[in-house]
């Protein structure tokens, strides 16, 4: 039987990057977007890999409890919302914004799907966070603040599920090249969301463990 992989926000960016990886590794994918859109057009492009696309918005209660709890052997967590913005002007709270899905959902996320690979005794979670939590540009402080929550939220699960099988990394990319720079100027070095998916594979298969930062 083919790995199966749970892949959120897997329609763009470093989540189309990894469906990309693991499809070619013959993993079954369950493909979680907002969209239902780009979700068909994602599984039409991928005929030979047996896809399963949810239709789900990850900062609502409502979108978290549209994930089937499966026995996955990958959950991989890479949703997450990206909004320039400070925390204390602005015309809207873009920490607020952000907060429901890269906090909340992933929070709901874990508590709906990580019990069922501890009753199976094996699995993986990855998470993907930022390395923006090491050094930042003052515009994405309300963004930055949401991933240290997330990195929290990783040191809290590492601990819970130290012996019970299941494996857990935090993968720390710098900037990376996907559509949340839109209106935005990338830096030079911005990192390409298939280098990301490449160093997320290689967590996956060495089993490797802890916060792996990948340097632009």
């Amino acid at each position: 039987m083919n790995r199966h992989v749970l892949i959120t926000g897997a329609t763009r960016g470093i989540g189309r990057a990894c469906l990309t990886y693991f499809a070619g590794r013959r993993w079954a994918v369950t493909a979680v977007a907002r969209t239902a859109n780009d979700l068909e057009k994602l599984a039409a492009a991928f005929p030979a890999t047996e896809i399963t696309t949810v239709v789900a918005d990850l900062g609502t209660a409502d979108g978290v409890a549209a994930v089937p709890t499966l026995t996955y052997d990958l959950i991989l967590l890479n949703a997450a919302a990206f909004v320039p913005g400070r925390l204390l002007t602005g015309d809207s709270d873009v920490f607020e914004d952000q907060w429901r899905m890269n906090v909340l959902g992933n929070h709901r996320l874990a508590r709906r799907l990580l019990p069922r690979l501890v009753s199976k005794g094996r699995g993986h979670l990855v998470v993907i966070g930022s390395l923006g939590t090491d050094y930042w540009p003052a515009h994405l402080t309300a963004y930055v603040a949401t991933k240290y929550a997330l990195r929290g939220l990783f040191a809290g699960w590492q601990k819970e599920l130290a012996d019970t099988g299941v494996l857990t990394t935090l993968v720390a990319p710098g900037a990376t090249l996907t559509s949340s720079w839109d209106g935005e100027v990338p830096p030079p070095n911005i990192l390409p969301p298939g280098r990301v998916a490449e160093i997320v594979g290689q967590v996956v298969e060495r089993e490797t463990e802890g916060r792996v930062v990948i340097e632009p």
